[in-house]
C-alpha cells in the first residue's frame, strides 16, 4: 500500500481515515506495519484537512525514525507534551524533596507572595519564548535530543506545552505556598515514549508487582516467624498494593516509575479519611465521593505510611530479585519531602497524642469503674475493667496485656515485687526485641485486688480468658472497639488521644511530671535504648519499682481506692486455682 492522496472511506461505518504503509527498514522504529488512523468524520470535506495534517504528522515521524536508524535522534511535534510532562513531573519531585524551592515559581509583589505567571505577557509570543527556552534546552539535553530550528513545528509545539504546564505549576507553587501539598497536576503524557524512543518493545520479564508482592510476604514469614503480628503488617502492605494495583494494574516491577509513584502518591492523600457509604466502593469512586461531598482526606502520615509499604516491596525487587535497578519511590526523594511537610501539617501535636489529668478521672470514675455498666452484648468478663488500668499503670501496649497468661503474672523471689512478664510465645506476639520485659505492678493495682482476680483464673489459663483471638489483630481487637465505643456513647468523651494507645501516651507523660528518670520508664514500656551501650546487661526490677512509686495514684483522685473493689467470681473448682501462697 503507497500512500493515499485521499482519505480512505471504511466500507461498513463510512467514516474516513488516513492509511500508510510504513516503510519496511523503519518499521522496528514505528512499531507497526501499516499508520492507520480514524478522522472522525463521515463527511469529505471535513476528512481532507485532517488527512493533510495527519500527513505531515506522518511524514515528520517517517524522517525522525529514519534519523534514529542512522544514529541521529530527533524531536517531533507530538513529543512536546511528552517532554513538557516529564519536566513538569521533575519540578514536583524537586518540591517534596526542597519544599521551598516553590519560591521559583513565585513572586513577591507589595509584600503579596504571587505566581510568576501574574507578571508575564502569556499573550506575547516572545515572552512564551524567554520564560519557557531554559527548561527546553534542559529537557532536551537530559533526553541527548537536539533542538529543534525556530521554523519546525516541533520547536513551536515544545513552547506551547512547556508554557502551558508552567502556568500550572505556578498556580499550583501558590497553592502549595499556601499550605495544599495534596492537590495533584495529572502528567499522563510522561509516561508516552518520545518518537527516539521507540522501538519494538522487549519481551516483559520482570514479575508483576503482585508475585513481587507476595515473594516478599514469604521471605517476611520466613524472617520474623508466621506470627499474628506478621500477619497484620503483610496484610496491611498487602491494602496498599492492591489499591496501586486497583488504579493502575498490576504491572511488571519494571514499568513502575517514578512518574507513577508520583501519581500514587497525589491519589492518596485524596482518599477519604473516614466517612458513611464508603464501604465497597472501588478506589475512583472513594476519592470521587470525597470530593463531591468535601470529606476529610487522610492525613499525609498515612500517605507516608502507605507509600513506604509500596517502598518496601520494591526494594525487595532491588536488593533480594535482581530484577529493577532503581526503588522509585526511594529515589525520588518523595518520602522526605512527605515527612517534612507531615511535622508542618501534623493535626495531633504529642500534647493530643495523650489523655489530660482530668480526661483520666473521667475515665475511671465512668460507670465501668463503678459496676453500673456492662456491654449490651459481648462478654469479656473482667476486661474492660482491669485492661484500662493496666494500660495506665505499666504503659503496656493493649495486646501486649490482652494476650497474657495468668502465668505471666509472678513475684520476685528475691525482692517480693510482683510483675507481669511480657514475652512471645504461646500465641503471643511482641511488637520488637526491646517489647520483651518484665513490668513491676504499680500498689494501686495491688490495692485494687487485682491479684485477687489473677487468683481466681485457672492457673493454665489466660488472664483474661473471655477475650477471643482475632487471626490478625490479636486477643485486644474486640475489646478495643468495645472500649472506644464505650468512651464515645456511654463516657461522651471528647478526646484526639487513642482510646487504648492513649494510656501508653499518658504513662509517659506523668512518669516526666513525676520526675521518674527517662531510662527507666524506656525500660518499662519496652522502648529501645537510645544507644548501643543502653542494650547491654539488664534492667533491675527494683529500681523500676521504686522509680514507678512516684507515679501519681490517678486510681485514688478518681475516688476507686475509696471503694468496694471490683467482685471477684472465684471458680468452684479449687484445682483450677492459683494457690495464694504462690501468689
Amino acid at each position: 500500500m503507497s500512500v493515499m492522496a485521499t482519505p480512505w472511506k471504511h466500507p461498513k461505518s463510512g467514516v474516513f481515515y488516513f492509511r500508510r504503509q510504513v516503510p519496511a527498514d523503519i518499521r522496528n522504529g514505528i512499531g507497526r506495519s501499516e499508520w492507520k488512523v480514524s478522522l472522525k468524520t463521515k463527511e469529505l470535506s471535513v476528512a481532507r484537512p485532517r488527512f493533510a495534517a495527519e500527513s505531515a504528522r506522518c511524514e515528520e515521524a517517517f524522517a525522525a525514525a529514519r534519523e534514529q536508524l542512522a544514529g541521529r535522534s530527533r524531536v517531533i511535534a507530538s513529543d512536546a507534551p511528552k517532554l513538557a510532562d516529564r519536566w513538569a513531573s521533575g519540578v514536583m519531585d524537586g518540591w517534596e524533596r526542597q519544599p521551598e524551592s516553590i519560591a521559583d515559581f513565585l513572586v513577591v509583589t507589595d509584600g503579596d507572595t504571587l505566581p510568576a505567571s501574574d507578571v508575564v505577557d502569556a499573550d506575547s509570543s516572545k515572552a512564551r519564548l524567554v520564560t519557557v527556552e531554559p527548561f527546553i534546552r534542559q529537557s532536551l539535553k537530559t533526553h541527548h535530543l537536539p533542538l529543534p530550528d525556530e521554523a519546525e513545528p516541533a520547536h513551536r509545539a515544545l513552547v506551547e506545552s512547556f508554557f502551558q504546564r508552567w502556568l500550572q505549576l505556578c498556580q499550583l507553587a501558590a497553592r502549595r505556598h499556601r499550605g495544599d501539598w495534596s492537590t495533584p497536576l495529572h502528567l499522563q503524557a510522561a509516561q508516552a515514549p518520545l518518537q527516539a524512543e521507540r522501538q519494538q518493545k522487549p519481551e516483559v520479564t520482570a514479575p508483576t508487582l503482585s508475585e513481587v508482592f507476595e515473594a516478599w510476604a514469604d521471605d517476611k514469614r520466613l524472617t520474623d516467624g508466621d506470627t499474628r503480628s506478621t500477619q497484620k503488617t503483610v496484610n496491611d502492605f498487602s491494602s496498599t498494593i492492591n489499591r496501586f494495583i486497583e488504579l493502575f494494574g498490576d504491572l511488571a516491577v519494571s514499568q513502575i516509575t517514578r512518574v507513577q509513584c508520583q501519581e500514587f502518591r497525589a491519589l492518596l492523600g485524596r482518599f477519604p479519611a473516614r466517612g458513611k457509604g464508603t464501604r465497597g466502593l472501588s478506589a475512583r469512586e472513594l476519592i470521587a465521593k470525597a470530593e463531591a461531598e468535601n470529606m476529610p482526606t487522610v492525613e499525609l502520615t498515612t500517605v507516608r505510611k502507605q507509600l513506604r509499604a509500596l517502598s518496601a516491596v520494591l526494594n525487595f525487587a532491588v536488593q533480594r530479585l535482581d530484577v529493577i535497578k532503581e526503588e522509585p519511590i526511594s529515589a525520588s526523594g518523595m518520602l522526605k519531602g512527605i515527612a517534612k511537610a507531615a511535622k508542618r501539617s501534623a493535626t495531633r501535636t504529642a500534647e493530643d497524642k495523650h489523655y489530660t489529668r482530668a480526661e483520666l478521672l473521667t475515665i475511671f470514675r465512668s460507670p465501668v469503674f463503678t459496676g453500673q455498666w456492662k456491654p449490651p452484648r459481648a462478654d469479656f468478663g473482667q476486661a474492660l475493667y482491669w485492661l484500662p488500668l493496666l494500660m495506665l499503670y505499666t504503659g503496656a501496649r493493649r495486646e501486649e496485656l490482652a494476650q497474657m497468661l495468668v502465668s505471666d503474672v509472678g513475684q520476685d523471689e528475691d525482692t517480693g515485687i510482683w510483675y507481669l512478664s511480657i514475652q512471645p510465645g504461646d500465641d503471643k506476639t511482641i511488637k520488637t526485641g526491646s517489647s520483651r520485659r518484665k513490668v513491676p505492678l504499680h500498689a494501686d493495682l495491688l490495692e485494687l485486688g487485682f491479684l485477687n482476680y489473677v487468683r481466681s483464673l485457672s492457673v493454665s489459663g489466660r488472664l483474661f480468658p473471655k477475650l477471643q483471638p482475632h487471626p490478625v489483630n490479636g486477643y485486644g481487637h474486640a475489646i478495643g472497639k468495645v472500649w472506644a465505643k464505650y468512651l464515645k456513647v456511654v463516657v461522651k468523651l471528647t478526646t484526639q488521644a487513642s482510646p487504648s494507645h492513649g494510656f501508653r501516651h499518658s504513662f509517659k507523660t506523668l512518669c516526666r511530671e513525676a520526675g521518674i528518670e527517662t531510662a527507666v520508664s524506656d525500660w518499662i514500656t519496652g522502648h529501645a535504648p537510645v544507644n548501643v551501650g543502653g542494650s547491654y546487661g539488664s534492667n533491675p526490677l527494683r529500681r523500676m519499682a521504686e522509680e514507678l512509686q512516684r507515679f501519681p495514684s490517678i486510681a485514688a483522685e478518681a475516688g476507686l481506692l475509696n471503694k468496694p473493689t471490683v467482685p471477684v467470681e472465684v471458680s468452684p473448682h479449687s484445682d483450677h486455682q492459683i494457690p495464694a501462697e504462690a501468689i
